[in-house]
């Protein structure tokens, strides 16, 4: 008797501990929702990390009693309802937490996450896009994320260099340019494809963008209208390896459109290094 008593208890015990070890839905204070698929291994994220991730998102179907935790993937109903899979276009997303830059809500979910680790986290309307909505999402709609964690990092802060007044050029456009280091590679010519990393600032010095911080430069074909026109001209007077300040009045930059960071009219400043020309 005692003996069936004791494998009762073994067996009681081990289930308990079995339960104890599934993964549990999290709520935080904020409302948001998060259960860790899987664990990772790697370096724990933390606020203002550069990160880089797979995501799968969808828009969460208001009143329907479907498993928010469960897989999506292969709910045709829901396709409607996707905003997109990276890992299905090949094209991880690399960003700063708490840099507005990625899907608004997400970055309190991610906190905390290991590299190698897969997150679904729900976030409620009130931390997403709330009673406005944005572009295709509607008001009051609450986004379920699924985040794959591939790196994380330390984020480097870019700062405006320090250049000297006297360097400045200004051509007959309005762009000032000064080229800091001359580079000593090809130069920079219409249709040539060009890699570059930049920090862009406003004239009382607030920066508004960085490929540094990302770390991730950005390429494209140069004089071929892809970027703001300052930078196509700017960019045709340096060669590979040059370092250069860009000063570029509104007509040469984004001139009345105002941007989420950028007001209308502005006066844009950008620190460059022209990393390649091929």
């Amino acid at each position: 008797m005692k003996k069936i008593l004791l494998i009762v208890s073994v067996i009681l015990i081990t289930v308990l501990v079995g339960c104890n070890n599934e993964p549990k839905v999290v709520i935080l204070e904020s409302g948001l929702q998060y259960l860790d698929d899987s664990l990772g291994t790697g370096r724990e994220v933390k606020a203002n990390d550069l990160v880089s991730i797979h995501f799968k998102g969808w828009m969460v179907p208001e009143g329907d009693s479907i498993d928010v935790f469960s897989d999506w993937s292969s709910i045709q109903s829901l396709q409607m309802r996707s905003l997109g899979d990276s890992k299905v276009r090949n094209q991880p997303v690399k960003y700063i937490l708490n840099s507005q830059s990625f899907i608004k809500g997400t970055d309190e979910g991610i906190v905390g996450m290991k590299v190698g680790g897969v997150r679904t986290i729900i976030i409620p309307s009130k931390l997403a896009y709330g009673e406005k909505g944005i572009g295709f999402i509607p008001p009051n709609t609450d986004l379920k994320i699924v985040v794959e964690l591939l790196e994380a990092k330390d984020r480097v802060v870019a700062k405006m260099w320090d250049i000297d007044p006297e360097l400045f050029k200004t051509t007959e456009s309005g762009l000032k340019y000064a080229i800091i280091t001359p580079g000593d590679g090809p130069q920079a010519e219409s249709g040539k494809f060009v890699t570059v990393h930049y920090s862009g600032f406003l004239e009382d010095s607030t920066m508004f963008d960085s490929s540094v911080e990302r770390d991730e430069p950005i390429s494209f074909p140069v004089g071929q209208g892809q970027v703001i026109p300052g930078w196509d001209e700017g960019l045709m007077l340096l060669k590979k390896g040059a370092k250069a300040r860009f000063i570029i009045p509104p007509q040469l930059g984004y001139g009345e459109r105002e941007l989420e960071k950028i007001p209308a009219n502005s006066t844009l400043i950008f620190d460059v290094e022209l990393v390649d020309v091929q």
